[in-house]
C-alpha cells in the first residue's frame, strides 16, 4: 500500500477527524471529504470511530495508531458512545456542532506557512460539558453551517465562521473552568473523583448535576429548554459541592426545595416544586437511564408528596406510599370521605381546622390512617358482642375486661370517640382457641355444665373461669353441637373447685384476689 510522505504526526490533544482534515490540507490542499475518498475511507465510518477506518488511516500515513486510538470517540450502537472504557449517549457530546476556542485557533495559525495544517479540534471540546477554554478562560463558542458533513466537525471548511468569531467581542470577562468541567475531563484522563459521581456512567453524572444545579440556580419555573450554555455552565458549578458529597447531600437538597416552596406541609406538588429536573426524570420518552439521582427524587417525592398507591412516578409504580389525600385514601378503601375525615380526627390524626378542610386537599400519613382503617373495618359494636358471641353481657364485659377482646379507645393512636367497639379479629381469635381445644358432642357429659351454671356451681366469678379457660387450666371440657360460640362451652364444675382450691402458676392477681 502506498504512504502519505510526510508524516504529519497525529497530536494528543485533537481528535482522529481533526488530523484527518489537517491531512486533507496538508497532502492536498483542499477538503476532507474527497481526501477521505482517495483513500476509500467512508467519513461516516471515520466519524463513528470504527476502528477499521481509523487503523487505515494510520497505516497509510504512517501514524503510530495507539495515540490516535486513545482520543477516538466509538459509536456502540442506540445513540451510544465509548471512549478509553467510559460510555456515554451522544447528548454527552456536541453532536454536529463544532465547539472551538477562537484564541486556541489564531495561536495554532499563528506564523504558519500551512495554517490550514495546523488548525486542529480539541478532544475536549466534543464533550457538552466542557464549555470554558482551560488555557483563555473565555466561554467556548459553538459553530454550525447546518449542511450535511457538518458531522466532520472540519474547522478548515468554517473559515468563516471561525473569522466572525475572531472579532466577536466576549459578553463577560474570564472564567475560571467550572468544577463540573474539571471532573469530566479528570475522569475522561482517568482520574477518580467523588464516589457517588464515579459509580455512574459519567453523562449520567453530568447530567445530574446539570439538572439539580438549574433548579437551585435559577428555580422550578427555568425550563431547559430556555437554557442557554452560560447558564448551564453556572448549573453545573451551583449543583457540584452538592453531587460530590453523596447522596445525603443531594436528598438534603431536595427537601430544601420543599421548604423554601411556602407551601402548606405536604401539599406541594413535584412538578412545581422540581421543575426542570421533575420533567426530565418524568418524561414518558425517556429512553436513557438517568441514574441514582432518579431513586433520590422518587424517595423525597414519596415521603414528603401526596402520591397514591398504584401511581406510576419516575418510572414505576407506588407501592406503598407515605402521604395521601383523605379523598384517595377513602375512595380506595372504599369509605366515604366525611366519614373516614371524621374517624382521622377522632384518632389525633387530624386537626379540627385540617378535617374542616376539602377532603382532597387534607392529607394525612398513609400507614397511620392505614392502621386506623383496618380497626374500623373490624370494628364490631360493644352492643352487638352478646349476639355475635352468644354470650351474656357479663360474660362480655369479662373478655374485655381480660384483654381477650380490645376495645378501639385501647389503642394509643384512637380516642375515646370511637371506643365503644372492640376489634372484631378478637373474636375470630376467640372461636379459633374454642374450636381448638374443646371437642365437639351431642349431649353434654354427666358432670359438665355451661359456665353460667359452672359459675353459680363454684361461686367463682365468670371472669375467674374465662382466665382459667384461657390460660390452657381447663383442658377437659366440651363444645356442645346443638349450640353456639360461648353457649356451647361444656365445664367441670368439680375441675374448676380443685384449681380454685390450689390456685396454679401464672394466673393474675386479680384472678387471686376473686378465688379468696
Amino acid at each position: 500500500m502506498a504512504k502519505l510522505f510526510p508524516l504529519l504526526p497525529f497530536i494528543n490533544d485533537e481528535t482522529p477527524l481533526s488530523w484527518a482534515s489537517r491531512q486533507a490540507a496538508f497532502h492536498t490542499g483542499g477538503r476532507l471529504v474527497p481526501f477521505l475518498n482517495d483513500l476509500e475511507i467512508p467519513l461516516l465510518d471515520l466519524s463513528r470511530g470504527k476502528h477499521d477506518a481509523v487503523a487505515r488511516l494510520c497505516d497509510i500515513t504512517g501514524q503510530d495508531p495507539a495515540p490516535v486510538f486513545h482520543n477516538t470517540i466509538t459509536a456502540v450502537g442506540k445513540r451510544r458512545f465509548t471512549l478509553r472504557n467510559l460510555e456515554f449517549s451522544a447528548e454527552f457530546t456536541t453532536g454536529a456542532v463544532t465547539r472551538i476556542c477562537p484564541h486556541c485557533l489564531a495561536e495554532d495559525m499563528a506564523g504558519q506557512e500551512r495554517p490550514m495544517a495546523a488548525l486542529r479540534h480539541r478532544l475536549h471540546w466534543r464533550f457538552a460539558s466542557v464549555r470554558t477554554c482551560e488555557t483563555h478562560g473565555v466561554p467556548l463558542r459553538d459553530v454550525r453551517r447546518g449542511i450535511w458533513d457538518d458531522i466532520a466537525l472540519e474547522l478548515q471548511a468554517m473559515m468563516p465562521e471561525i473569522r466572525t468569531e475572531l472579532v466577536s467581542p466576549y459578553d463577560s470577562a474570564p472564567r475560571p473552568v467550572s468544577a463540573l468541567q474539571s471532573y469530566v475531563l479528570d475522569r475522561i484522563a482517568g482520574k477518580q473523583g467523588p464516589e457517588w459521581l464515579d459509580r455512574q456512567h459519567i453523562d449520567q453524572a453530568a447530567r445530574a448535576t446539570e439538572m439539580l444545579g438549574g433548579v437551585i440556580a435559577f428555580g422550578s419555573k427555568q425550563s431547559a429548554a430556555k437554557m442557554t450554555e452560560a447558564l448551564w455552565d453556572v448549573a453545573g458549578e451551583t449543583a457540584f459541592p452538592i453531587v460530590s458529597k453523596g447522596s445525603e447531600a443531594i436528598s438534603e437538597a431536595l427537601l430544601a426545595m420543599i421548604e423554601a416552596g411556602g407551601e402548606e406541609e405536604h401539599l406541594a406538588r413535584p412538578g412545581p416544586t422540581y421543575g426542570m429536573l421533575y420533567s426530565w426524570l418524568g418524561a414518558s420518552r425517556l429512553s436513557k437511564d438517568p441514574g441514582p439521582i432518579r431513586t433520590l427524587l422518587r424517595e423525597q417525592i414519596i415521603n414528603n408528596m401526596a402520591v397514591t398507591k398504584g401511581q406510576m412516578l419516575l418510572g414505576s409504580a407506588v407501592t406503598e406510599p407515605k402521604i395521601s389525600s383523605v379523598a384517595y385514601i377513602a375512595s380506595y378503601e372504599h369509605i366515604h370521605p366525611v366519614t373516614l375525615r371524621n374517624i382521622l380526627r377522632a384518632a389525633g390524626l387530624l386537626s379540627e381546622g385540617k378535617g374542616a378542610s376539602k377532603a382532597e386537599r387534607t392529607l394525612v400519613n398513609y400507614a397511620d390512617a392505614k392502621e386506623i382503617i383496618e380497626l374500623t373495618k373490624h370494628s364490631v359494636p360493644v352492643s352487638q358482642l352478646p349476639y355475635v358471641l352468644h354470650a351474656s353481657r357479663p360474660m362480655v364485659q369479662s373478655l374485655i375486661d381480660l384483654g381477650l377482646l380490645k376495645r378501639l379507645q385501647d389503642h394509643d393512636i384512637l380516642k375515646s370517640k370511637i371506643g365503644k367497639s372492640v376489634d372484631g379479629r378478637g373474636i375470630q381469635n376467640l372461636f379459633q382457641f374454642i374450636k381448638a381445644q374443646f371437642a365437639e358432642v351431642a349431649d353434654a357429659p354427666v358432670g359438665f355444665v355451661d359456665l353460667a351454671k359452672a359459675a353459680e356451681q363454684c361461686h367463682a366469678k365468670l371472669y375467674v373461669i374465662l382466665e382459667l379457660l384461657f390460660g390452657g387450666h381447663l383442658p377437659s371440657g366440651f363444645r356442645l353441637a346443638s349450640k353456639q360460640g360461648f353457649a356451647s362451652l361444656l365445664v367441670s364444675p368439680a375441675e374448676i373447685k380443685a384449681l380454685l382450691a390450689s390456685p396454679p402458676d401464672g394466673v393474675s392477681d386479680e384472678v387471686r384476689f376473686h378465688m379468696m
